[in-house]
């Protein structure tokens, strides 16, 4: 099934997504009587038996209230979580792009885990905020992985029952800000403050939950910008998979339902082609991961 949220910004509602209607979580969950109630997503994957309840809340849209997803704005499947994480330099063809530019650059031997602040998390289709401070704004279509249910020290073979479901993703960066090119000395990167700019990590439209799809079948991943392919790959490209990388955050920090992880970006960023292509006010950069949707959002300078 499919999770959804509606709304306005910081208020968002959970919904289930049947088709191009969408049923208020909240609403189909009284319908239900059951002592739990919650109206957002994140609060939802929080129940312990949410994968139940979502089976039997199915059923119940056939005689609830839709609400046409394209008349309302959607937010983040999940607005809010506690954290955000990200596998930084995690396919081999985005390695393999730097080296221009880079030199060879080696395979990580453990996972690249980088963060994004939360305030970064905006909906699908909301418009891109080119901030004042970067004149280098860039994108990466990832796979964004949901927690399902708290992850601490699994193994990998465990990993598929720790999940709630995928959704597409853009890391959203300002390239002179997070390495830091004020900086004589390059160790001085600044990662966190150049990923986390307010509406850096559009995600959705949905959240497919991980039963929709076949385990270990690849995504394709694919990045059109104002209808140019910029980016066109699939996560047989990741050089630690979805197994690997919730395995070893697993191990450093415990993980909660509806955490997010963004698994790594293919070739074709702007950082990295000659000449450099950033972002520019009025375009429309669109994300897409085949059997989860597009997201497509508008650059537009700051006001």
């Amino acid at each position: 099934m499919k999770l959804v949220s509606y709304g306005q910004a910081g208020r968002e509602r959970g919904a289930v997504l049947v088709g191009e209607h969408i049923y208020d979580l909240e609403h189909l969950l009284q319908k239900l009587a059951k002592s739990v109630v919650v109206s957002d997503t994140r609060a939802f994957l929080e129940i312990a038996q949410w994968r139940t309840l979502l089976d039997q809340l199915q059923p119940l849209t056939k005689s609830a209230t839709a609400i046409d997803m394209n008349s309302v704005r959607l937010g983040s499947p999940i607005p809010l979580p506690r954290k955000l994480m990200i596998a930084g330099a995690n396919t081999y063809t985005h390695l393999a792009e730097a080296k221009p530019l880079l030199g060879q650059i080696e395979p990580p031997k453990q996972p690249m885990v980088l963060a994004k602040g939360t305030n970064s998390i905006c909906g699908p289709f909301d418009d891109l905020i080119l901030p004042k401070q970067t004149k280098k704004l860039d994108y990466e279509v990832e796979l964004g992985v949901v927690i399902g249910k708290v992850t601490d020290h699994i193994s990998e073979r465990e990993v598929k029952d720790h999940l709630a479901g995928f959704m597409t993703t853009n890391d959203v960066s300002a390239r002179d800000v997070q390495l830091a090119e004020y900086e004589s000395n390059s160790f001085f990167r600044v990662h966190y403050l150049g990923k986390s700019f307010n509406t850096f990590a559009p995600m959705g439209p949905a959240m497919v939950t991980v039963d929709e799809f076949e385990w270990g079948k690849p995504f394709g991943l694919v990045t059109k910008v104002n209808g140019e392919i910029r980016q066109n790959s699939d996560t047989n490209d990741l050089i630690y998979g979805v197994e690997a990388l919730v395995s070893y955050i697993s191990h450093h920090m415990t993980l909660y339902p509806g955490d997010v992880i963004q698994t790594g970006s293919p070739a074709g960023v702007a950082f990295f082609m000659n000449p450099q292509r950033f972002l520019q006010p009025g375009e429309v950069v669109t994300c897409e991961i085949a059997g989860l949707g597009s997201i497509s959002n508008k650059v537009v300078s700051e006001k």
